[in-house]
């Protein structure tokens, strides 16, 4: 069986509880590649994971990558992406044959209206998400046309896709699904990860709508002899934080 997965870390800072208790479950997890986003250098996996292919680090937060890809299988090489700051990709020779890894964080809703991370670019709410679909979607299409590898699109897409409830709207939902078909795509984790994967936060008192994903080629899920798509909590079972988002995963025999 081999496992991918998914992890917004939420920024962690060295000193933080929470940093430690996240790589504790890093560890937990045990994937055999785990894509982090919201990221930091104190979040160190070498000694398990002895490859790793991080975004560009922005000037004022020198210490985070808002994407990093670790992987115990060997990294080829890394392809460049459009905005290096945002998005990573690289090819990792897996035992089932070469694939092509493309690690992204996608804006959140207010992204371009206003805040430091995207500036103020006069875009109205969800704009800049919906233009950066198409223009990941591009990146996506030349990874495929140009490596010809199974692709995985992996990380923070900033909405939810189970039953166009939470976090998002119909369009850019409806934009996304029609952009995975063209490019013969299937995202995994629009699933109810409720109950059975993630509780009740022990804050607010309800369980969290996922917006991290997994996308993979549909060339590479019928090789799937058998496959399980899980999620686990952002807090412990004690109840202390690791993120502010659950982390998602792909456990897969070929």
């Amino acid at each position: 069986m081999y496992k991918i997965a998914n992890w917004n870390l939420e920024r962690p800072s060295s000193k933080a509880e929470k940093t430690k208790l996240a790589i504790e479950k890093i560890k937990e997890v045990n994937a055999d590649i785990i894509v982090l986003t919201e990221t930091s250098k104190a979040v160190d996996l070498s000694e398990t994971y002895p490859f790793q292919i991080s975004t560009l680090s922005f000037d004022r937060t020198p210490n985070e990558h808002w994407v990093t890809i670790w992987s115990k299988w060997e990294i080829l090489k890394q392809i460049e992406t459009f905005d290096s700051f945002r998005t990573v990709s690289g090819i990792i020779k897996s035992p089932f044959g070469n694939i092509s890894v493309f690690g992204t964080i996608i804006p959140y809703h207010q992204a371009g209206v206003s805040g430091v991370r995207y500036g103020n670019l006069n875009y109205k709410i969800w704009e800049y998400h919906e233009k950066d679909l198409y223009a990941q979607s591009e990146n996506w299409k030349k990874l495929l046309e140009t490596e010809k590898f199974p692709l995985f699109v992996i990380g923070d897409f900033n909405q939810t896709r189970f039953n166009n409830q939470g976090y998002g709207t119909i369009k850019v939902r409806q934009i996304l699904s029609e952009l995975l078909m063209k490019l013969d795509l299937k995202c995994m984790t629009e699933i109810d990860f409720s109950e059975k994967y993630l509780t009740k936060d022990p804050k607010k008192g309800k369980i969290r709508n996922n917006i991290d994903h997994i996308c993979i080629s549909n060339s590479l899920i019928k090789q799937m002899k058998t496959y399980e798509v899980g999620a686990w909590n952002h807090f412990t079972e004690q109840g202390k934080f690791m993120s502010d988002h659950n982390g998602v995963y792909i456990e897969f025999e070929i």
